[in-house]
């Protein structure tokens, strides 16, 4: 297994968080009092497992919501769903992702932002094509997977409160993955840890900081 460092993901400045909680019934909030003027985008970054990646043709005929629904993550109570703009997957095809979010929540990004706001999920995060890829970021609370084939296999929000319940989700992964012979990009404030868990489960490991 070899280890690297490195990244060339572009920090953001103009940015929001937004992290469900566990229990479903409260979220907590970062950087949203800041001073936003100017019409500069900000990007709003919501942390749920009620999260999906679509192809953007998908949204011209059905809404985001629906989506949410068709995948068994519709919104409840309380709660709308919120589109980002349109990333490149590869060459030729676009994506976005679709989140559920608490409406007092998207009022007071609404009253504070309007509508500058481009709500996007670290499932958008690079790499957007790699092959033979597993990129992983822990957040609290919350697991986000990237899989590459020669495509795009695998993107999904699993919740993992634990180490054993990570170690639970990478070993089922291996039972229908050649984990051996893939790479595994770690990102987040959590990758050291990540790449010390499950590290030698991989060929190469790189580290996004």
């Amino acid at each position: 297994m070899k280890q690297a460092t490195g990244s060339r993901t572009p920090r953001l400045t103009n940015k929001v968080s937004i992290q469900r909680s566990l229990d479903g019934h409260s979220f907590s909030v970062t950087g949203l009092d800041r001073d936003f003027t100017g019409e500069a985008v900000v990007t709003v970054e919501i942390l749920t497992p009620q999260t999906l990646l679509v192809p953007t043709e998908l949204l011209q005929t059905s809404t985001a919501a629906e989506l949410l629904a068709a995948a068994g993550m519709a919104c409840k109570e309380g709660q709308q769903a919120v589109r980002s703009m349109p990333r490149m997957l590869g060459p030729d095809k676009e994506i976005a992702a679709v989140m559920a979010l608490d409406e007092d929540m998207l009022q007071r990004i609404r009253e504070r932002l309007g509508y500058r706001a481009d709500f996007v999920t670290p499932l958008l995060d690079e790499p957007t094509t790699a092959r033979q890829t597993v990129w992983l970021r822990r957040t609290p609370g919350l697991l986000y997977i990237k899989v590459f084939g020669r495509t795009l296999r695998l993107a999904e929000v699993i919740p993992a409160a634990t180490e054993a319940d990570m170690l639970y989700f990478i070993d089922r992964l291996g039972k229908v993955l050649p984990l051996g012979r893939m790479q595994l990009r770690l990102a987040g404030t959590g990758a050291k840890a990540l790449r010390k868990l499950i590290g030698n489960r991989f060929r190469h490991v790189v580290c996004e900081s």
